[in-house]
């Protein structure tokens, strides 16, 4: 064999030789990479956090934070919208993310954002028969509105008294109701100060402040007192007057006599009282019909369209 060719056969096989040790450290350092990634991500998995007071979970359905620009753009674009109580909107807001820009204008027009029966002020007497009385508007212990006496066939309540215009509209509309085959009378209008106050306090005594405070207003805040409201056929929950076709008729035609459902079924949270389908107040027809077609409390009325002029 030639030098030359024995110089070709070491060529060679140096290259096999150096080839193979290559692969080899490639394959390797494969295997110790792919090693070390299962390892980082094994140890590098989330761990679930301690419950506690200071480190509370965060719930995935919780609302995003939202920036005071986003809440103002959205606030303004509500109809009910008042400039006056810009800040309180947006307290409200921030305090509680997860309502909506709607319910956060209509609470705090409706004043939700205070206790009821602090910040109260004196109820607008020159809004006449518009005068809004209730746990944050309130009437002092000698008010008396002007007042006429009700005729037995329409009223069968102990005292019967009523503020004249709202008497007239009753009139009419108990005749309108006799037509139908629907009969209703008044069983509770005018109640002064002293009367409301004997009754309130009757009521705590029986269940307690908090439950009475459902369903009965502290002497001043009722709207017994200015002789615009009127019960009708009945004061009491358990007569399920809403099931009545006495109710049905109001509820599809008192409007157009100017009076309006004044505490609607699921409004408690606005208006303050439980549902009760025999209250009925005294605002006028063109008031009564959009209260009615838009299906609002007369806080939120009172507060947009009396309140804002």
């Amino acid at each position: 064999m030639t030098s030359s060719k024995k110089k070709k056969i070491y060529f060679y096989g140096f290259i096999l030789v150096f080839l193979i040790i290559l692969f080899i450290v490639i394959s390797f350092s494969y295997f110790i990479t792919y090693q070390n990634v299962n390892i980082t991500t094994t140890k590098s998995k989330p761990q679930i956090p301690i419950n506690d007071e200071n480190n509370p979970p965060k719930e995935d359905n919780q609302e995003p934070e939202r920036s005071e620009y986003e809440i103002t753009a959205n606030l303004r674009n509500q109809e009910y919208y008042l400039e006056r109580n810009y800040q309180r909107y947006l307290d409200y807001a921030q305090k509680y993310p997860q309502k909506s820009y709607k319910d956060v204008v209509t609470e705090v027009n409706c004043n939700i954002d205070k206790e009821f029966y602090t910040n109260t002020e004196a109820s607008n007497l020159e809004t006449g028969t518009l005068i809004l009385v209730n746990k944050f508007y309130t009437l002092n212990n000698n008010y008396v509105p002007e007042l006429v006496e009700m005729d037995s066939q329409y009223s069968h309540a102990s005292t019967k008294k009523m503020h004249p215009e709202a008497y007239d509209n009753l009139v009419k509309m108990i005749n309108a109701a006799l037509l139908d085959n629907i009969i209703l009378y008044d069983v509770s209008s005018y109640r002064s100060y002293q009367t409301q106050d004997t009754l309130y306090n009757n009521y705590v005594k029986r269940d307690g402040a908090s439950a009475a405070d459902r369903y009965s207003a502290r002497p001043g805040s009722s709207e017994h007192q200015t002789g615009l409201a009127t019960d009708l056929n009945t004061a009491s929950s358990k007569a399920h007057f809403e099931n009545s076709k006495e109710f049905a008729w109001l509820n599809n035609n008192a409007h157009k006599f100017g009076f309006i459902l004044r505490y609607p079924k699921d409004k408690e949270y606005l208006t303050g009282y439980k549902f009760e389908p025999w209250h009925y107040r005294y605002v006028g027809v063109e008031v009564a019909t959009y209260i009615k077609e838009h299906d609002i409390t007369y806080e939120e009325y009172y507060a947009y369209f009396i309140v804002s002029k």
